[in-house]
């Protein structure tokens, strides 16, 4: 119950800051660490550690990809492997999964609220013609560099998955 109280307020403050500010603080992601990894220590041993150590590289390998092509920003990967520290890689991928049905949800509310249906279909073909071509590299009009892009904060959506997955559990 202890470690659960944790997790969820960590990412409902790192919500917080990437819905406000569009950064999640390194004081938050490495508290989250710290303790996710003290907690699964405490509690497992040796093994509770390995696993919430497992899950902060699980966590940081699987969105890494997408900030080296400037599709998120670092603190988005960093706190996604604070939450493996906290979840273990035993949960993580529902937790992603989760993550990016509301990272979805979010992108299509945000393209229908800035009327942007035909600017994303067109730079959707053109991330995917040049992905078919071999071609996979950050994309000058679609990466979070560029202000004119509709950004969605996904920590914010990590927030929200999070809480789905505990209360469902």
């Amino acid at each position: 119950m202890g470690l659960t109280v944790v997790i969820l307020l960590s990412v409902t403050v790192a919500g917080y800051f990437d819905f406000r500010w569009h950064r999640v603080p390194n004081w938050l992601v490495g508290l989250t660490v710290a303790v996710s990894l003290a907690w699964q220590a405490w509690e497992s041993g040796t093994s509770g550690l390995l696993s919430g150590l497992a899950g902060l590289l699980l966590g940081v390998a699987l969105l890494f990809p997408l900030f080296l092509l400037r599709g998120m920003g670092a603190g988005d990967v960093k706190f996604f492997g604070a939450l493996g520290a906290a979840l273990t890689y035993r949960h993580l991928l529902a937790v992603l999964t989760l993550s990016l049905l509301v990272g979805a949800a979010m992108a299509l509310i945000l393209i229908a609220r800035r009327g942007a249906a035909g600017q994303t279909l067109r730079n959707l073909g053109e991330l995917a013609g040049a992905a078919l071509r071999g071609r996979i590299r950050p994309h000058p009009a679609v990466g979070i560099d560029n202000p004119h892009t509709l950004v969605v904060p996904f920590t914010g959506a990590q927030a929200v998955a999070t809480w789905i997955f505990v209360l469902s559990q």
